[in-house]
């Protein structure tokens, strides 16, 4: 390959890039890109307040929530690109859809986190929208910096080998996820590039045959230093500096390199950076700030172990390739399946390439020193990566695009290495072509499609009028129960056709539940109207739509039973709901059986509960749903040994308000009334355990939970619980609800 044509792929790649990260950045709706909402808040709070940094207080969190936590570096440059700008109209343009599904994916739609004014979003832009387009286009040129250091990276690397530092590039120019965060208001951009940019810093110094000079040392810390003021992953990558110039200091054999050299670029760093972590210290007597951005954000209940991280691998594998939305806007499984064929290839491709140049002996250290750094960084970054999401749940492929040029870089070695030198550029331009085309197509057949207005019917004469006091008027015109019957975990279908008969001045939220004869409430779906995408207040007179509604039957659903189908309309801020002609709240339109699942136990209510790995709930039963206040119901549970135990487990059963955590029945016992301890089981052995429940007689009229779990007590006091183990591995709750009760008022 000639330096000419070299050259014009580079360029190819590099303005295809640009064109994508616009349409990327074009298609999504406003704040409909992972965590904007927040940070686009940050950005204006600065603008607005002469560059100051927001306070941080979890009790009143602000729009731009833990994002004032984070290192404030990409915020101030967008601050100062949008400051002309009047953003008044921020509360206007970012509505939150407060039923949004975020991490969640529904088969009737619901995945957006705002609820949008088209006319205000439209060309062309002003106040919020202007700024926000503005600052992802900032963000798109930071993404082709990154494209543009991949390519350099593996340059370096692999000086003779034009074709994979061109399909390193390729790989990361084309990577939707990559493509998606470019188009976005997202701190990530600017440390993706500071991240990687270091990587090929310290790539260069360790192939210096002579000492450096004073600008590289200043660049380094300039990187560095910005690096920490983006990020703080970034400070993960300050030992592989120190390392390397220890290395060229004892190559060269000269001492400067690691004392000059580490002086000056040091100082630098601490002079760009320093100030804003002395501010955390002053602030929060925590310089990395890191404490108060996980009061912010949350942290788990329980930190994930190795098995709760290993059960997100498919999380983390899609919001590598892509997952886009409130991470509930997937490509199609498909698309996943090759994207991880090529990844898994072309990752263990990589570690094959190493060993057998390891073992060849075909490298010397020289060589070897550079490449190094494009495998520690990537290995560094996703270590530092399972520390952070283990104790805060954030599964997403795409936290370790800091070190995204390295992962592309041996991906694309790992795919080539092995096959003939003519055929590599062959195999490797299908390999990134595939990501074009994906990359190409996403946008008008996934992004955008999730956030299309919903069907639209033609208006006629509603059966059913929902008044609001004010004077607002819905109708229904037809209901459809399109499921017959439906098993725990699955959903039940359900179509409304819905019209504005007059103008209503609240947002309104439509619920449908599925009710027992007992009315005790089974599943529900609240939503706002048309799939999530409309409010009640926006809409003309005589708009009618079309509104699917999915409801999710919960695993431990009580079967068998008839369930009504019941729907309404009610104000989640007041509670207040809408009237029906006859001045009742509920309108049912049909019904749907629920049937337990299969099974071949012959036990009621099949299910599983894995607690442990040790003692699995098979089934249940339950004598009275509704019971009055002081009366005694009987619970059954159907448990089954999955390995001999040494321990002795206590059951817990409780009748309990979730929200007070208030028991009102409750039975702590031993299996089989203390008489089948669980270290005397045989696994498999199917084990009838039976808990009588007493409502206490001061138990308020209500829906409860019914709860179960185990324990052992210590010798320490402490009652420690085994977790729940989920169907992929992972590590749940210490407790699991059954099905829900209503407590009658006592007679």
């Amino acid at each position: 390959m000639t330096r000419t044509v070299e050259r014009r792929i580079l360029f190819s790649i590099l303005a295809l890039y640009a064109i994508l990260g616009v349409t990327y950045s074009l298609v999504s709706p406003v704040f409909e890109v992972s965590d904007e909402l927040w940070h686009y808040p940050m950005v204006k709070y600065l603008a607005d307040n002469g560059l100051q940094l927001p306070p941080q207080d979890p009790a009143n969190p602000g729009l731009w929530r833990q994002e004032g936590s984070q290192p404030p570096l990409y915020y101030l440059m967008s601050a100062v690109l949008t400051a002309g700008i009047n953003t008044d109209d921020l509360e206007t343009v970012r509505r939150q859809n407060p039923h949004a599904d975020i991490g969640i994916i529904r088969p009737d739609g619901n995945a957006n986190m705002m609820v949008h004014d088209q006319a205000a979003e439209a060309f062309p832009w002003g106040g919020t929208v202007l700024a926000v387009h503005i600052i992802r286009l900032f963000s798109v040129v930071l993404g082709l910096g990154t494209v543009w250091v991949t390519y350099q990276i593996g340059k370096e690397t692999f000086p003779d080998w034009p074709s994979v530092a061109l399909a390193a590039a390729g790989l990361t120019a084309f990577l939707p996820m990559f493509l998606f965060i470019s188009g976005s208001v997202n701190n990530d951009n600017l440390s993706n590039l500071l991240g990687n940019l270091l990587t090929l810093l310290v790539v260069r110094l360790l192939k210096r045959k002579t000492a450096p000079n004073w600008r590289v040392y200043a660049l380094i810390g300039i990187v560095t230093g910005a690096g920490l003021l983006a990020k703080l992953n970034i400070g993960f990558l300050i030992p592989l500096v120190a390392l390397a110039l220890l290395v060229v200091s004892l190559r060269l054999r000269d001492w400067r390199p690691l004392i000059v050299g580490g002086l000056i670029s040091g100082v630098i760093t601490i002079a760009v950076a320093g100030w804003w972590y002395w501010h955390n210290w002053q602030t929060y007597s925590d310089p990395t700030g890191l404490n108060m951005f996980l009061q912010m954000v949350g942290r788990r209940a329980i930190p994930a172990n190795a098995a709760q991280l290993w059960s997100e691998r498919h999380s983390f594998t899609q919001a590598y390739w892509g997952f886009f939305g409130g991470v509930n806007v997937p490509l199609p499984d498909s698309v996943y399946l090759i994207f991880n064929i090529i990844g898994g290839v072309g990752l263990l491709g990589g570690v094959a390439f190493i060993l057998n140049t390891l073992a060849r002996r075909r490298w010397s250290l020289e060589q070897w020193l550079p490449v190094a750094v494009t495998i520690l960084w990537p290995v560094v970054t996703f270590v530092s990566y399972l520390r952070w999401t283990a104790e805060t749940p954030a599964s997403q492929g795409r936290l370790v695009f800091a070190a995204l040029s390295s992962v592309s870089l041996w991906m694309a070695v790992g795919l080539a290495w092995w096959w003939p030198k003519k055929a590599q550029p062959v195999l490797l331009s299908v390999v990134v072509s595939f990501f074009l085309v994906v990359a190409i197509l996403t946008p008008f057949l996934v992004i955008g499609p999730a956030y299309a207005l919903p069907e639209t019917v033609p208006p006629s004469d509603p059966t059913a009028l929902f008044s609001e006091a004010d004077g607002g008027v819905v109708g229904l015109l037809d209901a459809r129960v399109l499921t017959d019957t439906v098993h725990p975990e699955e959903y039940a279908l359900i179509e409304l056709d819905w019209q504005l008969v007059q103008p209503m001045s609240h947002n309104w939220s439509l619920f449908v539940h599925l009710v027992t004869p007992d009315n005790v409430i089974i599943g529900q779906r609240d939503i706002y109207p048309g799939e999530g995408k409309l409010t009640t207040s926006d809409l003309p007179a005589g708009y009618a739509w079309r509104n699917p509604v999915a409801i999710w039957l919960p695993p431990a659903a009580y079967t068998p039973m008839t369930l009504t189908v019941e729907i309404g309309w009610y104000d989640l801020v007041t509670g207040e709901r809408l009237i029906l002609s006859d001045d009742s709240e509920r309108l049912a339109i049909g019904t749907i059986e629920l049937q337990p699942r299969s099974s071949t136990l012959n036990v009621p209510n099949p299910i599983s509960v894995n607690f442990n790995n040790q003692v699995e709930l098979v089934g249940y039963a339950l004598s009275d749903l509704s019971p009055q206040a002081g009366d005694t119901v009987e619970l059954t549970l159907y448990w089954r040994g999955i390995q001999a135990m040494d321990t002795d487990y206590i059951v817990f059963a409780h009748i309990l308000d979730p929200s007070a955590l208030t028991i009102y029945a409750g039975s702590d016992a031993m299996p089989v009334e203390w008489n089948a301890p669980t270290s005397t089981w045989t696994p498999g052995e199917i084990i009838t355990d039976t808990h009588t429940l007493t409502v206490r007689e001061d138990t308020p009229p209500g829906i409860y939970e019914l709860e179960i779990g185990l324990y052992t007590q210590e010798p320490d006091g402490t009652f420690p619980r085994p977790r729940i183990v989920t169907p992929d591995g992972g590590m749940a709750n210490d407790f699991t609800y059954l099905t829900r009760v209503r407590v009658l008022p006592k007679e």
